[in-house]
C-alpha cells in the first residue's frame, strides 16, 4: 500500500486530499495543529499527528517517530494567507503602506521555512518509498510573470507577504529539484487554483474536491522529468 504525508490536513485542500487518497487505500499521515471533526470522521488507514509546521523541534520529533516509514508522496500543504482572510479584507490588509512585518514574518516561517524543514527531515522517509516525491502546494499569486495589470486584473500587486512566500516556494521547488535529481526524486511545486476553502473564500472559482482530484493526476504522472517544475492542477504550466 502507498503512503502519503500531507500536511495542514484539517481543511480545505489538505482534508480532500487526505480523503481521497484514503478512499483509493493509500496509508495516509495527516498532520495539522489541531484535527478537525470532519478529519477525525474520515474512514480509512489514517493516522493523525499533531503538528504546527513553524515549530522545526516538532517536526524532528514527528521524523523520529515515523523513522523506518517509508513515504511515497509528501505534500506540502500547510500555509497561510495572513492574519485575515483573503475574503475578509486580506488583500487591503496586505496593501503597500500597511505591511505588518510581525505577521509578515510569521508567514515566511509557515509557508516558506516549513516547507523546507518537512523536506530535509523526512528526506530519508521519502527516497525509502517507491514513487520519491515531495510536492509543494504553491500559488499563482507567486509567479511573477502573472504580476502584471494587464495579465492578471484585479490580482495584480499588492499581497506582499503571501505573494513573496509562494514565490520562495516557486524557487525552492526548482532547486531541490536540481539538488535531488541525482537521488531519483522528483519535486514539484503545483498550483490548486483559486479554490472554495476558508483561505480563498466563496468567490473563489474551484471546488476542492475538483482542485485535489487534478493535483493527485498531477502527482501521479510525474517523473524524474518533471522534477522542478511548476504545475497548475489542471495540467498547464505554471509561469515563474
Amino acid at each position: 500500500m502507498p503512503t502519503v504525508l500531507v500536511t495542514g490536513a484539517n481543511r480545505g485542500i489538505g482534508l480532500e486530499l487526505v480523503r481521497q487518497y484514503s478512499a483509493d487505500g493509500w496509508q495516509v499521515h495527516a498532520c495539522c495543529r489541531a484535527a478537525s471533526d470532519t478529519l477525525k470522521e474520515i474512514q480509512g488507514n489514517i493516522t493523525t499527528h499533531t503538528l504546527d509546521v513553524a515549530d522545526h523541534d516538532a517536526i524532528d520529533q514527528l521524523a523520529d517517530k515515523l523513522k523506518g516509514t517509508a513515504i511515497d508522496v509528501l505534500v506540502n500543504n500547510a500555509g497561510r494567507y495572513g492574519k485575515k482572510a483573503l475574503s475578509d479584507g486580506g488583500v487591503a490588509d496586505q496593501a503597500f503602506g500597511h505591511s505588518d512585518y510581525e505577521d509578515w514574518d510569521y508567514t515566511i516561517r509557515v509557508n516558506v521555512f516549513g516547507p523546507m524543514k518537512m523536506s530535509e527531515a523526512f528526506i530519508d522517509h521519502v527516497t525509502a518509498g517507491t514513487q520519491k516525491k515531495i510536492v509543494f502546494i504553491t500559488s499563482f499569486l507567486g509567479s511573477s510573470t502573472l504580476n502584471t495589470r494587464k495579465a492578471s486584473g484585479e490580482f495584480a500587486g499588492g499581497m506582499y507577504a503571501y505573494r513573496t512566500s509562494k514565490s520562495a516556494v516557486n524557487i525552492m521547488a526548482r532547486s531541490m529539484g536540481a539538488d535531488l535529481e541525482d537521488r531519483g526524486l522528483t519535486v514539484l511545486a503545483i498550483h490548486p487554483g483559486w479554490v472554495k476553502t476558508d483561505m480563498g473564500g466563496p468567490d473563489a472559482q474551484v471546488d476542492a474536491e475538483d482542485s485535489v482530484t487534478g493535483i493527485r493526476a498531477m502527482i501521479s504522472s510525474a517523473t524524474i522529468a518533471d522534477t522542478g517544475t511548476l504545475k497548475i492542477f489542471d495540467g498547464d504550466i505554471l509561469p515563474p
